[in-house]
């Protein structure tokens, strides 16, 4: 693999923050965010801080964006996103599927990801144009299944209390098609698991960009297939996330596609 992509100066600064997550998992500090069920733990903070003052020491004219903080030179050419920690509510309550993610944005599109699965110590990373990898090893999708079959993973948004009727239509034909539904909690991993043979696909709404574009970055370097609303490998503008292996990926888009309620398109 080559070892001279920019963000592998960064992967000290990754292993820094998983530390520090984990070590501050006793006794953790949690505090409200704006939706009651959007936690932020000291460990957000912590990790963050860890991944700014890296990048910033390495790439100090690139922006960056963070999931808990103002945008850092924001009229830079490129820019680093960080999800300093990823399934917060997992990670408060004690359960083991927790990540962080940081990813190189170019031109609007990832271009170099981790994602960093803490508790397993498994980094997944992504190229453009130059393979995906797991703790440096080559990860290909090689998974095969029917959609009757498949195993998805999901989650909801924090709206959800709200418009719970507009995101049940899809997730009763997906439910009704698939061989079973999985709602694990760290989006990151959900669509790196597909790119590691474990989930056979994916959909959620309203994710942010520092949810998964780049476990989707991954994803697509490991043969997998994503797609946003436009039917178009995603932006930071994305309002829908579909992934999943090559050979159901159609017949998987489009019952999610056919199965969106009128209400939840007009938010688009």
């Amino acid at each position: 693999m080559n070892q001279n992509f920019d963000i592998h100066l960064l992967k000290n600064a990754v292993y820094e923050s998983a530390s520090t997550i984990k070590q501050l998992r006793e006794g953790v500090k949690v505090f409200s965010k704006k939706h009651e069920v959007d936690l932020v733990t000291e460990a957000d903070l912590r990790s963050e801080e860890i991944l700014i003052n890296a990048i910033k020491k390495e790439f100090p004219n690139d922006g960056i964006i963070s999931e808990e903080s103002e945008t850092i030179n924001p009229k830079a050419d490129r820019f680093w996103v960080i999800d300093p920690l990823d399934g917060t509510v997992n990670y408060a309550n004690d359960i083991p599927q927790v990540a962080i993610t940081l990813m190189l944005i170019e031109d609007s599109s990832p271009t170099q990801a981790y994602v960093f699965d803490i508790y397993n110590e498994i980094l997944y990373e992504g190229y453009q144009g130059s393979g995906a990898f797991k703790n440096s090893e080559k990860l290909e999708v090689s998974k095969t299944t029917s959609m009757q079959k498949a195993i998805v993973a999901t989650g909801f948004p924090y709206d959800r209390v709200h418009h719970s009727d507009q995101y049940i239509p899809t997730f009763e034909a997906v439910l009704k098609s698939c061989g079973g539904i999985r709602r694990f909690g760290s989006a990151a991993l959900d669509v790196c698991w597909i790119a590691d043979n474990k989930f056979d696909a994916y959909f959620e709404f309203f994710m942010k960009p520092w949810d998964t574009l780049g476990a989707s970055l991954i994803l697509e370097e490991a043969g997998g297939k994503v797609v946003d609303e436009t039917d178009n490998f995603p932006s930071t503008k994305s309002n829908l996330l579909v992934a999943s292996s090559s050979e159901i990926h159609d017949e998987f888009k489009n019952i999610v596609f056919s199965n969106i309620h009128d209400e939840l398109k007009g938010r688009f």
